[in-house]
């Protein structure tokens, strides 16, 4: 990933990132303005809401596309499909059972398919917009500026939890909130792992899995009352440690087969 962007390609992601921001902070104060500030979702919101993910998509492809890159550069192919899925659906029992177990001990009623349905396609279209936008395309294109792995991946890192900053502020969210800080160091190391899990094949696969299992919603009827703790914050914990470690380790190995055949073809026994 190093080697394949420019300083120039990293000067237009950012460029994008400033306009994701100051879309989601007009989008925001829209949705604020409307609502009257009741916070009630107005009709229509969700069209609304998929058509700027849509554009976000758009937008980022055209630039590819100008830049003479192949949407494989973003994350987007078919090579080892089978072994991508595979990593993802690896990680996602994590907070899948955070959320599934919770409603079979407690007896809940399942909402209906439809509903389900529909709150599984909002998720994951901001699945596809979010890390097609944070992980394929600006997390990529940073290594033009930034040529060392880890300061490269903490920065987009950094860049990913600021993006949430607009939409919390016109919330009426100060800064300072205990709650909304703990959010922000969650959105750090989630996107580590998200990109993390992203460079065992290039591939947006386990992310989008990944995503979609984190935000597993609308399954049971007054999911409010599963604790933020177990649906949140400790999947997250032990997501992101249990990524963190494995990526390390398949680092190490690769990084001592790679010397090892360094060794072997220079003819040392």
């Amino acid at each position: 990933m190093t080697a394949m962007h420019s300083k120039k390609d990293a000067i237009i992601a950012l460029a994008y990132f400033a306009y994701f921001i100051l879309r989601d902070f007009a989008v925001s104060l829209s949705y604020s303005h409307f609502s009257g500030g009741s916070g009630q979702i107005l009709e229509d919101w969700h069209l609304i809401i998929a058509i700027t993910c849509v554009i976000d998509i758009l937008i980022v492809v055209a630039i590819v596309k100008f830049r003479k890159q192949s949407l494989a550069s973003i994350g987007l192919h078919k090579q080892k499909l089978l072994s991508a899925i595979g990593l993802g659906l690896l990680f996602a029992p994590i907070f899948l059972f955070s959320r599934v177990v919770p409603g079979i001990t407690g007896g809940w009623i399942l909402n209906a398919l439809g509903s389900f349905l529909f709150a599984l396609a909002n998720v994951m279209l901001w699945a596809v917009r979010e890390y097609i936008s944070f992980v394929g395309f600006i997390q990529t294109r940073l290594y033009g500026l930034v040529k060392n792995d880890a300061w490269a991946i903490n920065l987009g890192a950094v860049l990913f939890a600021l993006a949430h900053i607009p939409s919390r502020l016109v919330g009426g969210i100060p800064l300072w909130d205990i709650t909304f800080m703990l959010l922000l160091v969650n959105w750090f190391f989630m996107h580590r792992a998200f990109v993390m899990l992203f460079k065992k094949y290039h591939s947006l696969v386990p992310v989008f899995i990944m995503h979609v299992a984190s935000n597993f919603p609308g399954l049971w009827q007054g999911e409010g009352r599963i604790s933020p703790m177990l649906t949140v914050m400790i999947p997250t914990v032990v997501f992101c440690v249990t990524v963190e470690i494995w990526y390390y380790q398949t680092e190490r190995k690769n990084n001592l087969c790679s010397n090892s055949t360094h060794t072997n073809s220079n003819g040392s026994p």
